[in-house]
């Protein structure tokens, strides 16, 4: 391959052309391929993980390609500087929500599509989209088709900036009606206080799925939900409450205080341990105030045997 790209890898990488090439050539053959059991009773995920010389790869990619490629304001995922509560802190004060969810996200996302997005905002060759699709892309062999994988560390940015056209389209048609709207990963959120409106967006949502270029996306009808103040609201996993705050929800800290009770106990095994080290961290992004309750009621040391930053005010 006769281009920049793959000159800049060989300088960055510890393998020869070669090596680089052969890897390109049979990437999509080079999954771990597995299957983990979904919510719903008899159906499966199918997670496929490259081969570490392949994740090395598309790490290189992801740090000098696709970091440089444009991704829309609405997208919330995979983003420095956002998260799952701004997403969900977007739409908490109004009254209205709608939540609607892609079927089968990542593997919808061809290698097809990834390339004419390269060309389009990358200014690639056909040779070098061609060369990163490859790499980035595995073969579902039930499916007959090259795609993005779950499993595939360049799969999250990657499906961000290729979302681009749909996430304008989108973004203008909720703006016009006075909605708003993010996305995070393959879940939808829209939100307003005016009444009725959000009828529309389901419509809207699948008239651009049809008519887009690329990607070729289809909506999980199951899960498109319509609510409102009135109910219990929840969204990326997180509840929005009446007073237009979001929460951890009930249940979620229950099993947060049994859990963090149990470790002053000393009755959590490790991998427990680094369980609840990562919720109760995701819990003080989300609920400051949950956390400052639980430093008064434990103390600050458990937060400090844990390697937690946490005290009381």
């Amino acid at each position: 391959m006769n281009a920049p790209l793959l000159q800049r890898m060989l300088c960055a990488l510890p393998f020869s052309e070669q090596e680089i090439l052969t890897l390109v050539a049979t990437a999509q053959f080079r999954y771990k391929v597995y299957k983990i059991p979904k919510r719903k009773a008899n159906e499966f995920r199918t997670i496929a993980q490259p081969s570490p010389e392949i994740k090395l790869l598309q790490r290189w990619l992801i740090e000098n390609v696709f970091c440089r490629l444009p991704i829309h304001k609405a997208a919330t995922a995979y983003r420095d500087g956002v998260s799952i509560a701004k997403h969900a802190a977007l739409h908490a004060g109004n009254r209205y929500l709608l939540k609607m969810d892609f079927k089968d996200f990542f593997p919808s996302i061809l290698s097809s599509d990834v390339e004419a997005h390269l060309k389009e905002y990358g200014k690639y060759s056909n040779e070098e989209t061609r060369f990163i699709s490859r790499l980035v892309c595995w073969r579902d062999r039930a499916k007959d088709k090259l795609c993005l994988s779950i499993g595939a560390p360049s799969s999250p940015v990657l499906s961000n900036t290729v979302l681009l056209e749909f996430d304008r389209q989108i973004a203008t048609i909720a703006r016009q009606r006075k909605i708003q709207y993010s996305r995070y990963a393959d879940d939808l959120a829209f939100s307003t206080n005016r009444k009725d409106t959000l009828y529309e967006m389901i419509a809207a949502v699948k008239g651009v799925c049809d008519t887009l270029k690329y990607p070729r996306l289809a909506i999980n009808e199951g899960k498109t939900v319509l609510t409102s103040r009135r109910w219990k609201r929840v969204l990326v996993g997180l509840v929005l409450t009446p007073e237009g705050e979001i929460s951890l929800g009930r249940d979620k800290k229950r099993r947060l205080r049994a859990e963090l009770y149990r470790f002053s106990q000393g009755k959590l095994d490790p991998e427990n341990i680094a369980k609840l080290r990562g919720e109760l961290a995701f819990a003080w992004s989300v609920e400051r105030t949950f956390i400052e309750s639980l430093a008064r009621q434990r103390g600050d040391e458990v937060f400090a045997d844990l390697g937690l930053p946490f005290t009381n005010p």
